[in-house]
This record gives C-alpha cells, sequence and structure tokens, in this order.
C-alpha cells in the first residue's frame, strides 16, 4: 500500500532551503511547516535520497556560548491551524554524507513522515544564502 501524501502540511512560502557547505560538510536545512487541520501532527521521521542522514538540532544560548542539541523528531509537533519553524539559531535540519555531488542550484529531496500515517515531500532548494532564489 502506497503511503498517502499529506494535504494538511504545506510550507510557508521562501520558508525552505538548504545552505550549501563546499567539501561535502554537513548542511543545515531550514522551513516553516504549517499545519491547516485541526488536529496536530507529530513528526515520526524525515529522510532524504540526496544524504546519507537528516537529523534535528536546536540551537540553545547559554549566558556565554551557545550550542546545538540533538532533538528527537518525535518531540516535534506541528499545532492544529499553526506552524512549526525552523530557521538558522533555533531548530534546524542537519543533512549529512551526501550520497552525490550536490551544489548550489540543486534541490535536496525531503519526506516528512507524520504520525496521521501520512509524508509531506518537499524539494528544497540548495545555496548559499537565504536571499538567493
Amino acid at each position: 500500500m502506497k503511503t498517502p501524501v499529506s494535504t494538511d502540511i504545506t510550507a510557508a512560502d521562501k520558508s525552505y532551503w538548504v545552505r550549501w557547505l563546499p567539501n561535502a560538510l554537513p548542511a543545515a536545512g531550514y522551513i516553516t511547516l504549517k499545519n491547516s487541520s485541526q488536529k496536530r501532527i507529530t513528526l515520526t521521521k524525515i529522510i532524504t535520497p540526496d544524504y546519507k542522514t537528516v537529523t534535528v538540532y536546536k540551537t540553545v544560548i547559554g549566558e556565554e556560548s551557545s550550542r546545538m542539541e540533538k532533538v528527537d523528531f518525535s518531540t516535534l509537533t506541528i499545532p492544529a491551524e499553526g506552524q512549526l519553524t525552523m530557521t538558522p539559531g533555533y531548530y534546524h535540519l542537519m543533512f549529512e554524507k551526501p550520497t552525490h555531488l550536490i551544489t548550489p542550484g540543486d534541490n535536496a529531496r525531503v519526506i516528512f513522515f507524520l504520525d496521521n500515517g501520512s509524508v509531506f515531500k518537499i524539494k528544497m532548494p540548495v545555496r548559499t544564502s537565504p536571499e538567493l532564489n
């Protein structure tokens, strides 16, 4: 049986992109996921055929420094009629070990698995800064 594609989850316009770094260094991904349904939706897994691993991190700012903490997918909930924002300095995706050469102008294909049994698929543009289209 084929996994249904969600119609409740969308990405906010111009909110999604992957920051390209040279030499196959880990790449950070950013997106705002919007939930149009009356129920909260939790992420259960995120995969991409373009990188071997995808994890989520949160930037935690202390009194004298900041650090990244790994976040379990199951803690990432998109509220009913709300949104989940992954942006520089907060939550972000970490794409590691590209499966092929990835350069600015490419798209990273990302699949978000949701606790309601559906998926949200998106092509996230790879670029060097958020201003580039």
